[in-house]
């Protein structure tokens, strides 16, 4: 048997080495220059977005995120998110809905918490959607016709103040008195203030409301003021129908 010299084996070794670093040099630059996964385009034009509330959506605590396709193209939004400053937690709705041309949803979500220690801020709506071009994320700025964020915050931070000071109860029913044409109706409201403390606050008046009003005029003026460590006490409102016709009370929708 021929044995073949070392340096001819170290020789053969060296060029096979060298063959497979070659080999392996094409991958490399395949894998150093492939091209990266796209991002998500923005979302199509034609999108638009505004929040409102009804008044049955005042008593469900529900805020309505309203979202219009004005383009001539189907949309299917996949996820909506709302975000404000001014509430705990962002709203999110994860039940894919198809917006044909021209056609728009109205969307109720419940209403987290108010914040009143931050400012308003900018308020989003992104919108994860799909459309026959692919996928898409964006932000929208919704229109707030009617000022409803701003309207919701001041209640919720108003009954906020007014909790450190006292716990203001209204009846389930009217209270009545007399008979007849001397038949009155009275609400009495319960006022009971927190045991300590040093927080106040005035009742000014309390206004009327779609079907109800003061038996002597439209509101009641009170003038009242309210003190941590006072003792409990009622105020009686005398009441009068305000509106007694079909119209004003399908518009009021709540009995008020």
């Amino acid at each position: 048997m021929t044995r073949m010299p070392r340096v001819r084996l170290l020789r053969r070794r060296r060029r096979l080495l060298l063959l497979a670093a070659l080999l392996g040099v094409p991958a490399a630059l395949v894998a150093a220059c492939a091209t990266p996964e796209p991002a998500p385009a923005g979302l199509p034009d034609g999108l638009v977005t505004n929040i409102q509330q009804g008044r049955m959506d005042v008593e469900a605590r529900q805020l309505v995120v309203r979202v219009e396709n004005t383009s001539a193209a189907p949309v299917t939004v996949e996820r909506l998110t709302f975000t404000a400053p001014t509430l705990e937690r962002a709203l999110d709705y994860e039940d894919p809905f198809e917006l044909s041309a021209g056609e728009a949803i109205a969307i109720r979500i419940d209403i987290p918490a108010s914040r009143c220690d931050v400012p308003a801020g900018p308020v989003t709506v992104e919108l994860s959607v799909a459309t026959d071009d692919g996928t898409a994320t964006g932000t929208l700025t919704p229109d707030d016709p009617f000022d409803t964020l701003a309207r919701l915050n001041n209640a919720d931070c108003l009954a906020q103040s007014v909790a450190t000071v006292a716990e203001i109860t209204l009846p389930e029913h009217l209270r009545s008195t007399g008979s007849g044409p001397d038949r009155r109706a009275v609400i009495d409201v319960q006022v009971t203030p927190v045991a300590s403390g040093d927080a106040s606050m005035h009742i000014e008046q309390v206004a009327n409301t779609t079907l109800l009003s003061n038996e002597s005029g439209a509101e009641w003026p009170l003038d009242i003021e309210v003190a941590a460590g006072d003792p409990s006490f009622t105020i009686e409102l005398p009441v009068a129908p305000a509106r007694c016709d079909a119209h004003a009370i399908a518009d009021d929708k709540r009995g008020t």
